[in-house]
């Protein structure tokens, strides 16, 4: 069972990435330049959610995460260094998804290009919390049950991160027995701990969704991946409860963003296994993409409703994305092909674009 993409499309991906995509093909190759030299710690300790930790006490600014920096975090604001276990424990957040996502890129590489030192650190990364995942204590939780976090949507993202990684290194043709031991000690129970945990209409409901239904076809479960669509809170009633007929999230702009995401993966996965939600769904759902743009405010910032944060800029890499995934799904969009000629309109800001520390689908915002 392939998850997100079947052996035919990967072929084609594989052609163009070492053709007209060969320069992001190269830059992703270069972010994981160093780990291919020093391997990613994966910490024992688990992440901890405290009124201290993250923050400049000075001013409340998110403190910098830096992968590379376990002890000592900077504020972006005034500069100053912090250290100390509240801040080391919620920068454990950022890092365990961190290195998730990494063993995906890892993957994704190695299927693309076939340079065997991606293979390595893919299984490398799966096989370390194969041996650490049931280790992690499950306690000092926020917002339901979690061993590497403290709520259980942060396990999703960071499981459903590790089964894309092992169903892509399977496509690439991949057989090696860590693939089968992390089914066995890391989906497994992850999947079960997720499924205890039922948040309703939340928009982290939808990435508890993509999970179970990422986990569910990996271990080869179609109908319980049926069930993980058609029942309770899952993905068929999100489409048609959470996501309003305009194709916007129920809970505002910010939660949308995040929410869509999520429904992405679920819809995606969905598609391929042939637990088609129904064409009104998913066209409602497709709608969804130009959203943030169709109530952006003139200079390109989000509307900062509820406890969504203030002048967030649109030109980040993660929206151009977004973009891109939609005219994947309707070419034709002329909403979605205008909000990408804002993104990379002449003049727009050029920087990096914190790529290379993002997190897995955590919402972690870079400057314009």
């Amino acid at each position: 069972m392939t998850l997100l993409v079947t052996i035919a499309e990967l072929t084609e991906r594989k052609r163009v990435a070492n053709g007209s995509l060969a320069p992001l093909t190269d830059s992703l190759t270069a972010d994981l330049e160093r780990l291919l030299v020093v391997p990613p710690d994966i910490p024992r300790e688990k992440a901890r959610l405290s009124r201290a930790g993250g923050r400049c006490p000075a001013d409340g600014t998110a403190l910098e995460y830096d992968p590379w920096s376990a002890d000592a975090h900077r504020c972006p604001r005034c500069g100053t260094l912090y250290s100390g276990d509240p801040h080391y424990r919620y920068w454990l957040m950022w890092h365990q998804l961190w290195v998730a996502e990494r063993a995906v890129h890892a993957a994704v590489l190695y299927a693309m290009r076939g340079d065997e030192r991606h293979r390595q650190l893919a299984l490398s990364i799966l096989r370390e919390y194969s041996e650490r995942y049931l280790q992690y204590p499950n306690r000092d939780n926020v917002l339901g049950p979690s061993r590497v976090f403290f709520s259980t949507y942060l396990e999703s993202i960071w499981l459903l991160q590790l089964c894309v990684a092992i169903d892509v290194l399977e496509l690439a043709g991949v057989r090696d027995e860590t693939l089968g031991i992390a089914r066995d000690r890391i989906v497994t129970p992850a999947s079960k701990l997720i499924a205890s945990y039922d948040e309703g209409t939340s928009n982290r409901q939808a990435w508890n969704v993509a999970a179970l239904l990422a986990a569910a076809l990996l271990l080869a479960d179609h109908p319980r991946a049926e069930r993980v669509v058609t029942s309770g809170h899952g993905l068929r009633f999100l489409l048609d409860t959470a996501l309003l007929p305009d194709g916007s999230w129920y809970e505002g702009e910010n939660y949308h963003v995040f929410a869509h995401r999520g429904l992405w993966y679920g819809v995606t996965m969905a598609e391929r296994a042939g637990i088609v939600p129904g064409d009104a769904l998913r066209s409602r759902f497709d709608r969804g993409f130009a959203m943030p743009f169709r109530t952006a405010l003139p200079d390109l910032t989000m509307l900062a409703r509820r406890d969504s944060q203030h002048a967030i800029s649109l030109r980040q890499w993660r929206f151009a994305e977004l973009c891109e995934l939609g005219l994947a799904r309707r070419d034709d969009d002329s909403e979605l092909r205008a909000a990408l000629g804002r993104l990379y309109e002449p003049g727009a800001p050029r920087r990096d674009t914190g790529r290379s520390r993002s997190s897995a689908e955590a919402e972690r915002h870079s400057p314009e």
